[in-house]
């Protein structure tokens, strides 16, 4: 058994055993964070933070930090389930301090990404968690997405290794979530390397798709390199919950961004028109 085998082992006990009201948890949360004290791999870091936040919050303590740090992680080595998986935990730490708002943002973008997955049984789990929060209620509109991601993203980190691919994700994120606030785009969801940006209308969604390319371009001229992404925009008619939107019409961006090329703006024939009539 690897290493990594064993790790998941352990963290799987936390759950069952914290599931079925046992003490031996915490033990396994131990030898978890020994593992993960002795091996440079990240995600054995985010695997024993994940853990011990699981033991605390079944005692009623907040770990709202060590699930910050191990959310950070997953998101640095390309882990959307388990990025969403942190959110959920995420959640219930924050309903501990009784920050609501808080962590109905964080089921949002769990659901959202949950959806994307195809995790059907968790998507359930998070769906029923936002719907004990107080004033959430869907409400239908009509939003252009922009999807975005670094192609090749996993071989990407395999070559450059894990620190200089978390780096490289410091200032991707930073770079393109400061072009979205420039044209006025909300942050719907972020997983690993990619992001959910809901606009207004298609304009300004696709004049940021622009900006952002452009941005890559000029890096990449000046500096010698910048990953190279491929963004999608649709617009469609969705159903909001909060921060969260679902419907076929934010899978439909989905597709369209998995059919862009590197470098490449792919908008759909109802992006296109609507940007052309604003």
């Amino acid at each position: 058994m690897t290493t990594i085998e064993h790790a998941r082992l352990l963290e799987a006990l936390v759950e069952v055993t914290l599931g079925a009201g046992e003490m031996t948890a915490g033990a396994a949360a131990s030898e978890l964070e020994t593992i993960a004290a002795t091996n440079p791999r990240q995600a054995l870091r985010a695997m024993a933070l994940r853990a011990r936040a699981s033991v605390d919050l079944a005692g009623a303590s907040p770990a709202t930090s060590p699930l910050r740090e191990a959310l950070k992680l997953w998101q640095s080595v390309d882990a959307p389930y388990e990025v969403a998986r942190t959110r959920m935990l995420l959640a219930d730490s924050y309903h501990l301090e009784g920050d609501e708002s808080g962590a109905r943002q964080e089921l949002e973008a769990a659901a959202a990404a949950f959806e994307r997955l195809g995790a059907s049984p968790d998507l359930a789990r998070a769906r029923e968690k936002l719907a004990a929060i107080p004033g959430t209620q869907p409400v239908r509109t009509s939003r252009a997405f922009l999807f975005s991601d670094i192609v090749d993203s996993t071989r990407l980190a395999e070559t450059v290794g894990d620190e200089t691919w978390a780096n490289l994700l410091r200032w991707h994120d930073a770079a393109l979530r400061g072009l979205f606030l420039e044209h006025h785009g909300e942050e719907v969801d972020h997983a690993g390397d990619g992001f959910l940006v809901a606009f207004d209308s298609a304009a300004p969604a696709i004049a940021c798709a622009v900006a952002v390319q452009r941005m890559l371009a000029v890096h990449r001229r000046e500096h010698g390199f910048a990953p190279r992404i491929r963004i999608g925009v649709h617009t469609a008619d969705a159903v909001r919950s909060g921060r969260a939107f679902r419907g076929s019409g934010v899978h439909e961006a989905a597709r369209i961004a998995a059919l862009a090329g590197a470098d490449e703006i792919l908008a759909s024939r109802e992006a296109a028109v609507a940007a052309g009539a604003q």
